[in-house]
Protein backbone atom coordinates (compact mmCIF):
# COMPACT_ATOMS: atom_id res chain seq x y z
CA UNK A 1 0.00 0.00 0.00
CA UNK A 2 1.35 3.43 -0.93
CA UNK A 3 0.36 6.13 1.51
CA UNK A 4 -0.78 9.54 0.20
CA UNK A 5 2.09 11.97 0.02
CA UNK A 6 4.81 9.32 -0.41
CA UNK A 7 6.85 8.55 -3.51
CA UNK A 8 9.68 10.39 -5.26
CA UNK A 9 8.92 13.52 -7.25
CA UNK A 10 11.15 15.65 -9.45
CA UNK A 11 10.34 18.69 -11.58
CA UNK A 12 12.19 18.41 -14.87
CA UNK A 13 13.24 21.82 -16.17
CA UNK A 14 15.31 20.23 -18.93
CA UNK A 15 13.93 17.00 -20.35
CA UNK A 16 16.19 14.33 -21.84
CA UNK A 17 16.34 14.49 -25.63
CA UNK A 18 14.81 11.09 -26.39
CA UNK A 19 11.97 11.42 -23.88
CA UNK A 20 11.33 15.05 -24.79
CA UNK A 21 10.90 14.13 -28.45
CA UNK A 22 8.22 11.57 -27.57
CA UNK A 23 6.35 13.60 -24.98
CA UNK A 24 6.50 16.96 -26.70
CA UNK A 25 5.21 15.57 -29.99
CA UNK A 26 2.52 13.60 -28.16
CA UNK A 27 1.43 16.47 -25.96
CA UNK A 28 1.00 19.07 -28.68
CA UNK A 29 -2.53 20.33 -29.22
CA UNK A 30 -3.45 19.87 -32.86
CA UNK A 31 -5.92 22.74 -32.64
CA UNK A 32 -3.24 25.34 -31.75
CA UNK A 33 -1.45 27.05 -34.58
CA UNK A 34 1.54 29.42 -34.50
CA UNK A 35 3.33 30.42 -31.29
CA UNK A 36 2.26 28.81 -28.00
CA UNK A 37 -0.05 30.91 -25.86
CA UNK A 38 0.54 30.76 -22.10
CA UNK A 39 -2.02 31.71 -19.48
CA UNK A 40 -1.11 34.52 -17.13
CA UNK A 41 -2.94 36.14 -14.23
CA UNK A 42 -5.15 38.52 -16.19
CA UNK A 43 -8.95 38.44 -16.21
CA UNK A 44 -9.83 37.77 -19.82
CA UNK A 45 -13.46 37.00 -20.65
CA UNK A 46 -13.81 34.95 -23.84
CA UNK A 47 -17.08 34.52 -25.76
CA UNK A 48 -17.83 32.17 -28.62
CA UNK A 49 -20.52 33.79 -30.75
CA UNK A 50 -22.62 32.32 -33.57
CA UNK A 51 -24.50 34.59 -35.97
CA UNK A 52 -27.26 33.39 -38.32
CA UNK A 53 -29.44 35.10 -40.89
CA UNK A 54 -33.24 34.86 -41.11
CA UNK A 55 -32.98 31.53 -42.96
CA UNK A 56 -30.75 30.02 -40.28
CA UNK A 57 -27.58 30.12 -42.39
CA UNK A 58 -24.32 31.22 -40.70
CA UNK A 59 -23.27 34.80 -41.40
CA UNK A 60 -19.70 34.92 -42.69
CA UNK A 61 -17.25 37.74 -43.35
CA UNK A 62 -17.80 39.65 -40.10
CA UNK A 63 -14.84 41.56 -38.66
CA UNK A 64 -13.93 42.85 -35.23
CA UNK A 65 -15.44 46.23 -36.15
CA UNK A 66 -18.87 44.60 -36.68
CA UNK A 67 -19.12 43.52 -33.01
CA UNK A 68 -19.77 45.40 -29.79
CA UNK A 69 -19.73 43.95 -26.26
CA UNK A 70 -21.71 45.31 -23.31
CA UNK A 71 -20.71 44.05 -19.84
CA UNK A 72 -23.37 45.10 -17.34
CA UNK A 73 -24.50 47.67 -19.90
CA UNK A 74 -21.03 49.17 -20.29
CA UNK A 75 -19.21 48.91 -23.62
CA UNK A 76 -15.91 47.03 -23.46
CA UNK A 77 -12.96 47.01 -25.86
CA UNK A 78 -12.58 43.80 -27.89
CA UNK A 79 -8.94 42.75 -27.60
CA UNK A 80 -9.20 39.19 -28.93
CA UNK A 81 -10.89 38.31 -32.22
CA UNK A 82 -10.77 35.21 -34.39
CA UNK A 83 -12.99 33.22 -36.75
CA UNK A 84 -13.27 29.43 -36.78
CA UNK A 85 -14.89 27.41 -39.54
CA UNK A 86 -16.14 23.83 -39.40
CA UNK A 87 -14.83 23.29 -42.91
CA UNK A 88 -11.18 23.41 -41.85
CA UNK A 89 -9.04 20.63 -43.25
CA UNK A 90 -8.04 17.60 -41.19
CA UNK A 91 -4.64 16.08 -40.64
CA UNK A 92 -3.78 12.82 -38.97
CA UNK A 93 -1.19 12.44 -36.24
CA UNK A 94 1.13 9.53 -35.74
CA UNK A 95 -0.05 7.03 -33.11
CA UNK A 96 1.53 7.11 -29.68
CA UNK A 97 4.03 4.46 -28.56
CA UNK A 98 2.46 1.52 -26.71
CA UNK A 99 3.58 2.75 -23.29
CA UNK A 100 2.62 6.44 -23.80
CA UNK A 101 -0.88 7.78 -23.10
CA UNK A 102 -2.45 11.19 -23.66
CA UNK A 103 -5.73 12.89 -22.78
CA UNK A 104 -5.68 15.02 -25.93
CA UNK A 105 -8.88 14.21 -27.83
CA UNK A 106 -7.50 15.93 -30.92
CA UNK A 107 -5.11 13.01 -31.40
CA UNK A 108 -7.95 10.70 -32.38
CA UNK A 109 -9.15 11.63 -35.85
CA UNK A 110 -6.82 14.56 -36.51
CA UNK A 111 -7.81 18.22 -36.22
CA UNK A 112 -11.25 18.64 -34.68
CA UNK A 113 -13.94 20.48 -36.63
CA UNK A 114 -17.64 19.87 -35.87
CA UNK A 115 -17.79 18.41 -32.35
CA UNK A 116 -20.85 17.11 -30.51
CA UNK A 117 -21.29 14.98 -27.42
CA UNK A 118 -24.73 13.32 -27.25
CA UNK A 119 -26.03 12.53 -23.76
CA UNK A 120 -28.98 10.12 -23.71
CA UNK A 121 -30.66 10.82 -20.38
CA UNK A 122 -32.26 7.65 -19.06
CA UNK A 123 -32.51 9.12 -15.58
CA UNK A 124 -35.28 11.52 -16.57
CA UNK A 125 -36.71 9.96 -19.74
CA UNK A 126 -39.32 7.21 -20.08
CA UNK A 127 -38.52 3.88 -21.76
CA UNK A 128 -40.82 4.78 -24.66
CA UNK A 129 -39.18 8.14 -25.27
CA UNK A 130 -35.72 6.64 -24.93
CA UNK A 131 -36.51 4.07 -27.61
CA UNK A 132 -37.78 6.75 -29.99
CA UNK A 133 -34.75 8.96 -29.24
CA UNK A 134 -32.34 6.10 -29.97
CA UNK A 135 -34.04 5.46 -33.32
CA UNK A 136 -33.58 9.12 -34.22
CA UNK A 137 -29.95 9.09 -33.07
CA UNK A 138 -29.30 6.03 -35.25
CA UNK A 139 -30.76 7.81 -38.30
CA UNK A 140 -28.63 10.86 -37.52
CA UNK A 141 -25.47 8.77 -37.26
CA UNK A 142 -25.99 7.24 -40.71
CA UNK A 143 -25.74 10.75 -42.18
CA UNK A 144 -22.54 11.95 -40.48
CA UNK A 145 -20.21 14.07 -42.57
CA UNK A 146 -16.41 13.51 -42.76
CA UNK A 147 -15.80 16.64 -40.68
CA UNK A 148 -18.07 15.50 -37.81
CA UNK A 149 -16.77 14.15 -34.51
CA UNK A 150 -19.39 12.62 -32.20
CA UNK A 151 -19.39 10.92 -28.80
CA UNK A 152 -22.24 8.97 -27.16
CA UNK A 153 -22.86 8.94 -23.42
CA UNK A 154 -25.78 7.58 -21.39
CA UNK A 155 -27.00 8.60 -17.97
CA UNK A 156 -28.80 6.20 -15.67
CA UNK A 157 -27.74 5.71 -12.08
CA UNK A 158 -24.33 6.89 -13.31
CA UNK A 159 -22.69 8.30 -16.42
CA UNK A 160 -21.67 5.67 -18.99
CA UNK A 161 -19.31 6.05 -21.93
CA UNK A 162 -21.08 4.36 -24.84
CA UNK A 163 -18.57 5.53 -27.46
CA UNK A 164 -16.04 8.32 -27.06
CA UNK A 165 -15.24 10.74 -29.86
CA UNK A 166 -14.86 9.26 -33.28
CA UNK A 167 -15.60 10.11 -36.90
CA UNK A 168 -16.54 6.47 -37.64
CA UNK A 169 -20.36 6.06 -37.96
CA UNK A 170 -20.05 2.26 -37.81
CA UNK A 171 -18.41 2.39 -34.38
CA UNK A 172 -21.10 4.77 -33.10
CA UNK A 173 -23.96 2.65 -34.46
CA UNK A 174 -22.49 -0.52 -32.96
CA UNK A 175 -22.17 1.18 -29.57
CA UNK A 176 -25.75 2.46 -29.79
CA UNK A 177 -26.93 -1.07 -30.56
CA UNK A 178 -25.24 -2.38 -27.41
CA UNK A 179 -26.97 0.32 -25.36
CA UNK A 180 -30.32 -0.59 -26.90
CA UNK A 181 -29.86 -4.23 -25.90
CA UNK A 182 -29.21 -3.28 -22.27
CA UNK A 183 -32.24 -0.98 -22.17
CA UNK A 184 -34.52 -3.69 -23.64
CA UNK A 185 -33.38 -6.09 -20.93
CA UNK A 186 -34.18 -3.51 -18.26
CA UNK A 187 -37.54 -2.74 -19.83
CA UNK A 188 -38.50 -6.43 -19.82
CA UNK A 189 -38.09 -6.46 -16.05
CA UNK A 190 -40.19 -3.33 -15.54
CA UNK A 191 -43.95 -3.47 -15.11
CA UNK A 192 -46.41 -0.70 -16.03
CA UNK A 193 -50.06 -0.70 -14.90
CA UNK A 194 -52.58 -0.24 -17.68
CA UNK A 195 -54.28 3.16 -17.69
CA UNK A 196 -57.34 4.29 -19.57
CA UNK A 197 -56.03 7.29 -21.46
CA UNK A 198 -57.11 9.81 -24.05
CA UNK A 199 -54.93 8.09 -26.66
CA UNK A 200 -57.24 5.06 -26.58
CA UNK A 201 -59.90 7.24 -28.19
CA UNK A 202 -57.60 8.47 -30.96
CA UNK A 203 -55.76 6.88 -33.89
CA UNK A 204 -52.76 7.34 -36.14
CA UNK A 205 -50.14 10.05 -35.44
CA UNK A 206 -52.49 11.78 -33.00
CA UNK A 207 -52.68 8.60 -30.91
CA UNK A 208 -48.89 8.28 -30.80
CA UNK A 209 -48.43 11.92 -29.82
CA UNK A 210 -51.11 11.74 -27.12
CA UNK A 211 -49.62 8.50 -25.79
CA UNK A 212 -46.25 10.18 -25.31
CA UNK A 213 -47.99 13.06 -23.56
CA UNK A 214 -49.83 10.73 -21.18
CA UNK A 215 -46.76 8.63 -20.38
CA UNK A 216 -44.93 11.86 -19.59
CA UNK A 217 -47.80 12.96 -17.34
CA UNK A 218 -47.84 9.73 -15.34
CA UNK A 219 -44.06 9.67 -15.00
CA UNK A 220 -43.81 13.30 -13.92
CA UNK A 221 -46.69 12.90 -11.46
CA UNK A 222 -44.66 10.21 -9.70
CA UNK A 223 -41.54 12.38 -9.61
CA UNK A 224 -42.51 15.12 -7.22
CA UNK A 225 -40.46 18.31 -7.18
CA UNK A 226 -38.07 17.68 -4.27
CA UNK A 227 -37.34 14.16 -5.53
CA UNK A 228 -36.48 15.48 -8.95
CA UNK A 229 -34.30 18.24 -7.49
CA UNK A 230 -32.39 15.56 -5.58
CA UNK A 231 -32.02 13.55 -8.79
CA UNK A 232 -30.71 16.63 -10.58
CA UNK A 233 -28.25 17.22 -7.79
CA UNK A 234 -26.92 13.69 -7.59
CA UNK A 235 -26.89 12.52 -11.22
CA UNK A 236 -27.42 15.19 -13.87
CA UNK A 237 -25.15 17.97 -12.65
CA UNK A 238 -22.08 15.74 -12.07
CA UNK A 239 -22.63 14.18 -15.50
CA UNK A 240 -22.74 17.58 -17.22
CA UNK A 241 -19.65 18.65 -15.28
CA UNK A 242 -17.72 15.50 -16.23
CA UNK A 243 -18.53 15.98 -19.91
CA UNK A 244 -17.53 19.66 -19.73
CA UNK A 245 -14.17 18.71 -18.19
CA UNK A 246 -13.73 16.10 -20.92
CA UNK A 247 -14.35 18.64 -23.69
CA UNK A 248 -12.24 21.41 -22.13
CA UNK A 249 -9.06 20.59 -24.06
CA UNK A 250 -10.69 20.77 -27.48
CA UNK A 251 -10.25 24.18 -29.10
CA UNK A 252 -13.22 26.35 -30.00
CA UNK A 253 -16.93 25.91 -29.44
CA UNK A 254 -18.34 22.45 -28.64
CA UNK A 255 -21.93 21.19 -28.57
CA UNK A 256 -23.39 19.05 -25.78
CA UNK A 257 -26.71 17.63 -27.00
CA UNK A 258 -28.86 16.57 -24.04
CA UNK A 259 -31.67 14.18 -25.05
CA UNK A 260 -34.00 14.28 -22.07
CA UNK A 261 -37.62 14.09 -21.09
CA UNK A 262 -37.51 16.24 -17.97
CA UNK A 263 -35.50 19.07 -16.42
CA UNK A 264 -36.22 21.28 -13.39
CA UNK A 265 -39.73 22.76 -13.32
CA UNK A 266 -40.38 26.53 -13.34
CA UNK A 267 -41.13 26.68 -9.62
CA UNK A 268 -37.55 25.53 -9.03
CA UNK A 269 -36.10 27.25 -12.06
CA UNK A 270 -36.98 30.71 -10.78
CA UNK A 271 -34.63 30.16 -7.86
CA UNK A 272 -31.77 29.35 -10.25
CA UNK A 273 -31.92 32.48 -12.38
CA UNK A 274 -28.85 34.66 -11.75
CA UNK A 275 -29.70 37.70 -9.68
CA UNK A 276 -33.01 36.26 -8.42
CA UNK A 277 -33.64 37.48 -4.86
CA UNK A 278 -33.90 34.71 -2.31
CA UNK A 279 -34.55 31.13 -3.34
CA UNK A 280 -35.81 28.07 -1.54
CA UNK A 281 -32.97 25.78 -2.70
CA UNK A 282 -29.75 27.85 -2.44
CA UNK A 283 -27.42 24.82 -2.38
CA UNK A 284 -28.91 23.25 -5.51
CA UNK A 285 -29.10 26.67 -7.15
CA UNK A 286 -25.40 27.23 -6.50
CA UNK A 287 -24.54 23.85 -8.01
CA UNK A 288 -26.53 24.72 -11.13
CA UNK A 289 -24.73 28.06 -11.33
CA UNK A 290 -21.38 26.28 -10.99
CA UNK A 291 -22.29 23.76 -13.67
CA UNK A 292 -23.32 26.47 -16.12
CA UNK A 293 -20.17 28.40 -15.24
CA UNK A 294 -18.03 25.32 -15.99
CA UNK A 295 -19.77 24.73 -19.32
CA UNK A 296 -19.13 28.34 -20.30
CA UNK A 297 -15.53 28.24 -19.10
CA UNK A 298 -14.89 25.20 -21.30
CA UNK A 299 -16.74 26.69 -24.33
CA UNK A 300 -19.46 24.05 -24.25
CA UNK A 301 -22.89 25.11 -25.54
CA UNK A 302 -25.82 23.07 -24.19
CA UNK A 303 -28.52 21.87 -26.62
CA UNK A 304 -31.41 20.28 -24.72
CA UNK A 305 -33.61 18.17 -27.01
CA UNK A 306 -37.04 17.13 -25.73
CA UNK A 307 -37.09 13.36 -26.19
CA UNK A 308 -40.88 13.36 -25.74
CA UNK A 309 -41.23 14.60 -29.32
CA UNK A 310 -44.49 16.19 -30.46
CA UNK A 311 -46.91 16.65 -27.57
CA UNK A 312 -50.61 16.76 -28.34
CA UNK A 313 -52.43 18.54 -25.53
CA UNK A 314 -55.45 16.39 -24.57
CA UNK A 315 -56.94 19.27 -22.57
CA UNK A 316 -58.04 20.85 -25.84
CA UNK A 317 -59.46 17.72 -27.49
CA UNK A 318 -63.19 17.19 -28.00
CA UNK A 319 -63.18 14.08 -25.82
CA UNK A 320 -61.60 15.97 -22.93
CA UNK A 321 -64.38 18.57 -22.60
CA UNK A 322 -65.80 18.56 -19.12
CA UNK A 323 -62.65 16.88 -17.78
CA UNK A 324 -60.04 19.43 -18.83
CA UNK A 325 -59.67 20.88 -15.37
CA UNK A 326 -58.24 17.67 -13.97
CA UNK A 327 -55.85 17.23 -16.87
CA UNK A 328 -54.96 20.90 -17.15
CA UNK A 329 -53.62 20.95 -13.61
CA UNK A 330 -50.71 18.82 -14.84
CA UNK A 331 -49.90 20.88 -17.94
CA UNK A 332 -47.21 22.82 -16.10
CA UNK A 333 -45.47 19.51 -15.31
CA UNK A 334 -45.34 18.73 -19.03
CA UNK A 335 -44.61 22.14 -20.54
CA UNK A 336 -42.55 23.44 -17.62
CA UNK A 337 -39.44 21.48 -18.65
CA UNK A 338 -39.50 23.32 -21.98
CA UNK A 339 -38.97 26.63 -20.20
CA UNK A 340 -36.11 25.06 -18.28
CA UNK A 341 -34.55 23.72 -21.50
CA UNK A 342 -34.66 27.21 -22.99
CA UNK A 343 -33.03 28.60 -19.86
CA UNK A 344 -30.10 26.16 -19.90
CA UNK A 345 -29.57 26.74 -23.63
CA UNK A 346 -29.62 30.52 -23.30
CA UNK A 347 -27.17 30.53 -20.40
CA UNK A 348 -24.56 28.61 -22.45
CA UNK A 349 -25.22 30.03 -25.93
CA UNK A 350 -26.95 26.90 -27.22
CA UNK A 351 -30.48 26.26 -28.44
CA UNK A 352 -33.41 24.20 -27.17
CA UNK A 353 -35.40 21.85 -29.43
CA UNK A 354 -38.90 20.81 -28.33
CA UNK A 355 -42.38 19.83 -29.55
CA UNK A 356 -41.01 18.12 -32.64
CA UNK A 357 -40.72 14.49 -33.75
CA UNK A 358 -37.75 15.35 -35.98
CA UNK A 359 -35.11 14.67 -33.35
CA UNK A 360 -32.71 13.65 -36.11
CA UNK A 361 -33.03 17.10 -37.65
CA UNK A 362 -32.52 18.73 -34.25
CA UNK A 363 -29.29 16.75 -33.76
CA UNK A 364 -28.02 17.87 -37.16
CA UNK A 365 -28.86 21.52 -36.49
CA UNK A 366 -27.12 21.41 -33.13
CA UNK A 367 -23.98 19.93 -34.67
CA UNK A 368 -23.95 22.43 -37.54
CA UNK A 369 -24.57 25.38 -35.25
CA UNK A 370 -20.83 25.92 -34.78
CA UNK A 371 -20.04 25.80 -38.49
CA UNK A 372 -18.84 29.42 -38.24
CA UNK A 373 -17.88 30.73 -34.78
CA UNK A 374 -16.56 34.16 -33.85
CA UNK A 375 -14.35 34.26 -30.76
CA UNK A 376 -14.32 37.56 -28.89
CA UNK A 377 -12.28 38.41 -25.80
CA UNK A 378 -12.09 41.43 -23.54
CA UNK A 379 -10.65 42.54 -20.22
CA UNK A 380 -13.50 43.78 -17.98
CA UNK A 381 -13.00 47.28 -16.57
CA UNK A 382 -15.65 47.12 -13.84
CA UNK A 383 -13.15 46.07 -11.14
CA UNK A 384 -15.89 44.34 -9.11
CA UNK A 385 -14.88 40.71 -8.53
CA UNK A 386 -17.44 40.10 -5.81
CA UNK A 387 -18.99 36.87 -7.13
CA UNK A 388 -22.08 38.56 -8.54
CA UNK A 389 -23.57 37.68 -11.91
CA UNK A 390 -22.78 40.11 -14.72
CA UNK A 391 -24.90 40.05 -17.89
CA UNK A 392 -23.21 40.22 -21.29
CA UNK A 393 -24.76 41.38 -24.55
CA UNK A 394 -23.09 41.12 -27.96
CA UNK A 395 -24.32 43.44 -30.71
CA UNK A 396 -23.64 42.87 -34.43
CA UNK A 397 -23.77 45.62 -37.04
CA UNK A 398 -26.08 43.66 -39.34
CA UNK A 399 -29.83 43.81 -39.72
CA UNK A 400 -32.08 40.79 -39.23
CA UNK A 401 -29.51 38.45 -37.70
CA UNK A 402 -29.76 36.11 -34.73
CA UNK A 403 -26.83 36.36 -32.30
CA UNK A 404 -26.26 33.65 -29.69
CA UNK A 405 -23.65 33.46 -26.94
CA UNK A 406 -23.53 32.83 -23.22
CA UNK A 407 -25.49 35.51 -21.44
CA UNK A 408 -23.12 36.35 -18.60
CA UNK A 409 -20.62 35.22 -15.99
CA UNK A 410 -20.03 35.24 -12.25
CA UNK A 411 -17.31 37.74 -11.40
CA UNK A 412 -15.59 35.51 -8.86
CA UNK A 413 -12.28 36.41 -7.27
CA UNK A 414 -9.58 33.75 -7.26
CA UNK A 415 -10.01 31.52 -4.22
CA UNK A 416 -7.25 29.78 -2.31
CA UNK A 417 -8.12 26.10 -1.79
CA UNK A 418 -6.74 24.32 1.27
CA UNK A 419 -4.37 21.39 0.60
CA UNK A 420 -6.76 18.75 1.96
CA UNK A 421 -9.52 20.10 -0.28
CA UNK A 422 -7.22 20.15 -3.31
CA UNK A 423 -6.35 16.49 -2.86
CA UNK A 424 -10.04 15.65 -2.34
CA UNK A 425 -10.81 17.36 -5.67
CA UNK A 426 -8.19 15.20 -7.41
CA UNK A 427 -9.57 11.98 -5.91
CA UNK A 428 -13.11 12.97 -6.89
CA UNK A 429 -12.01 13.67 -10.46
CA UNK A 430 -10.29 10.26 -10.59
CA UNK A 431 -13.73 8.63 -10.19
CA UNK A 432 -15.18 10.26 -13.33
CA UNK A 433 -15.53 7.87 -16.30
CA UNK A 434 -14.19 10.50 -18.70
CA UNK A 435 -10.69 11.97 -18.85
CA UNK A 436 -10.53 15.68 -18.06
CA UNK A 437 -8.68 17.61 -20.76
CA UNK A 438 -8.41 21.15 -19.40
CA UNK A 439 -4.72 20.43 -18.74
CA UNK A 440 -2.92 18.60 -21.51
CA UNK A 441 -1.23 15.49 -20.08
CA UNK A 442 0.97 12.84 -21.61
CA UNK A 443 2.03 9.91 -19.43
CA UNK A 444 4.81 7.41 -20.11
CA UNK A 445 4.60 4.21 -18.05
CA UNK A 446 7.61 1.95 -17.50
CA UNK A 447 8.06 -1.15 -15.28
CA UNK A 448 11.13 -2.29 -13.47
CA UNK A 449 12.12 -4.69 -10.69
CA UNK A 450 12.90 -3.04 -7.36
CA UNK A 451 13.82 -4.27 -3.91
CA UNK A 452 10.11 -4.47 -2.98
CA UNK A 453 9.09 -6.18 -6.22
CA UNK A 454 7.69 -4.77 -9.41
CA UNK A 455 7.65 -0.97 -9.58
CA UNK A 456 5.88 1.51 -11.84
CA UNK A 457 7.77 4.52 -13.12
CA UNK A 458 5.21 7.14 -14.12
CA UNK A 459 6.54 10.05 -16.17
CA UNK A 460 3.93 12.84 -16.41
CA UNK A 461 4.31 15.62 -18.95
CA UNK A 462 2.13 18.70 -18.28
CA UNK A 463 1.51 21.04 -21.23
CA UNK A 464 2.76 24.48 -20.17
CA UNK A 465 0.22 26.19 -22.43
CA UNK A 466 -2.50 25.07 -20.02
CA UNK A 467 -0.75 26.20 -16.83
CA UNK A 468 -1.31 29.68 -15.43
CA UNK A 469 2.00 31.46 -14.81
CA UNK A 470 2.45 34.40 -12.47
CA UNK A 471 5.17 37.03 -12.76
CA UNK A 472 6.14 38.39 -9.35
CA UNK A 473 9.38 40.08 -8.30
CA UNK A 474 11.12 38.97 -11.47
CA UNK A 475 10.20 35.27 -11.09
CA UNK A 476 7.71 33.19 -13.06
CA UNK A 477 5.72 30.98 -10.70
CA UNK A 478 3.51 27.98 -11.37
CA UNK A 479 1.87 25.44 -9.08
CA UNK A 480 -0.09 22.26 -9.67
CA UNK A 481 -1.28 19.25 -7.68
CA UNK A 482 -0.88 15.63 -8.77
CA UNK A 483 -2.65 12.40 -7.79
CA UNK A 484 -1.40 9.08 -9.21
CA UNK A 485 -3.12 5.94 -7.95
CA UNK A 486 -3.92 2.37 -8.89
CA UNK A 487 -7.54 1.18 -8.94
CA UNK A 488 -9.23 -2.21 -8.97
CA UNK A 489 -11.80 -3.38 -11.52
CA UNK A 490 -14.49 -2.25 -9.08
CA UNK A 491 -13.08 1.28 -9.01
CA UNK A 492 -11.59 1.02 -5.51
CA UNK A 493 -8.38 2.92 -4.83
CA UNK A 494 -5.45 0.70 -3.86
CA UNK A 495 -3.40 3.62 -2.62
CA UNK A 496 -1.61 6.40 -4.41
CA UNK A 497 0.78 9.31 -4.37
CA UNK A 498 -0.24 12.95 -4.00
CA UNK A 499 2.17 15.80 -4.67
CA UNK A 500 2.09 19.57 -4.94
CA UNK A 501 4.66 20.88 -7.42
CA UNK A 502 5.66 24.53 -7.29
CA UNK A 503 8.23 26.35 -9.39
CA UNK A 504 9.76 29.80 -9.05
CA UNK A 505 11.59 30.25 -12.32
CA UNK A 506 14.18 32.78 -13.33
CA UNK A 507 14.16 33.98 -16.89
CA UNK A 508 16.52 31.31 -18.25
CA UNK A 509 14.62 28.38 -16.75
CA UNK A 510 11.29 29.91 -17.76
CA UNK A 511 12.50 30.10 -21.35
CA UNK A 512 13.53 26.40 -21.13
CA UNK A 513 9.96 25.58 -20.16
CA UNK A 514 8.71 27.59 -23.13
CA UNK A 515 11.01 25.81 -25.53
CA UNK A 516 10.21 22.35 -24.11
CA UNK A 517 6.48 23.11 -24.16
CA UNK A 518 5.86 21.79 -20.66
CA UNK A 519 7.17 20.39 -17.41
CA UNK A 520 8.10 16.83 -16.59
CA UNK A 521 7.24 15.04 -13.34
CA UNK A 522 8.40 11.54 -12.34
CA UNK A 523 6.59 9.37 -9.76
CA UNK A 524 7.52 5.86 -8.57
CA UNK A 525 4.90 3.47 -7.22
CA UNK A 526 4.92 -0.13 -6.12
CA UNK A 527 2.77 -2.27 -8.45
CA UNK A 528 -0.24 -3.32 -6.35
CA UNK A 529 -1.81 -6.77 -6.61
CA UNK A 530 -5.24 -6.62 -8.24
CA UNK A 531 -4.65 -3.24 -9.85
CA UNK A 532 -6.51 -2.90 -13.15
CA UNK A 533 -5.95 0.75 -13.91
CA UNK A 534 -3.56 3.60 -13.16
CA UNK A 535 -5.22 7.00 -12.94
CA UNK A 536 -3.24 10.25 -13.06
CA UNK A 537 -4.96 13.55 -12.24
CA UNK A 538 -3.35 17.01 -12.32
CA UNK A 539 -4.94 20.29 -11.24
CA UNK A 540 -3.52 23.74 -11.94
CA UNK A 541 -3.76 25.56 -8.59
CA UNK A 542 -4.33 29.16 -9.80
CA UNK A 543 -6.96 28.37 -12.45
CA UNK A 544 -8.46 25.08 -11.23
CA UNK A 545 -8.02 23.52 -14.70
CA UNK A 546 -8.00 19.71 -14.61
CA UNK A 547 -6.31 17.01 -16.63
CA UNK A 548 -6.55 13.24 -16.15
CA UNK A 549 -5.42 10.06 -17.87
CA UNK A 550 -6.51 6.44 -17.33
CA UNK A 551 -3.98 3.72 -18.13
CA UNK A 552 -4.98 0.02 -18.26
CA UNK A 553 -2.63 -2.21 -16.32
CA UNK A 554 -3.88 -5.68 -17.26
CA UNK A 555 -1.35 -5.88 -20.11
CA UNK A 556 1.56 -4.76 -17.99
CA UNK A 557 1.05 -6.43 -14.59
Amino acid sequence: MIAPGSGSTTLGLAIGCALAAVLLQAGQNAGTQGQPVFRVTTRLVVLNVVVHDKKGAPVTGLTRADFSILDGGKREKITVFSVESGHAGQRRERPLPSNVYSNRLSREGGVVTNVAAILIDGQDTTFEDQAYARQQVAKFLTQLQPRDRVALYALGSRLRVIQDFTDDPAALLAALGRLQGRVRAAQAEASSPGLETESQMASGPTKAAQARFEVGISDLMVRKGPVHAQSLWNQILPALQAIANHLAGLPGRKSLIWLTGAVPFPQYLQDFRPGHPGGSSPLVADRIHRTIELLNQDDVALYPVDARGLLTDPAFSAQARGRAEGIGGNLAAVHGPIEAMIYYAQQTGGRAFYNTNDLKGALRKALDDSEVTYTLGYYPTHGRWDGRYRPIKVLVDRKGVEVRHRQGYFARAEQVVEEKDRIALLKEEAQDPLDATGLGLTVKLDRYKGAAGEQLKVNVYVDARDLKFRLAKGLWTASFDVWAAQYSNQGDSLGGVSKTVSANLKGDNYRKILRAGGVNLTIDEKAEHGAAELRVVVRDAPSGALGSVRIPLHNSL
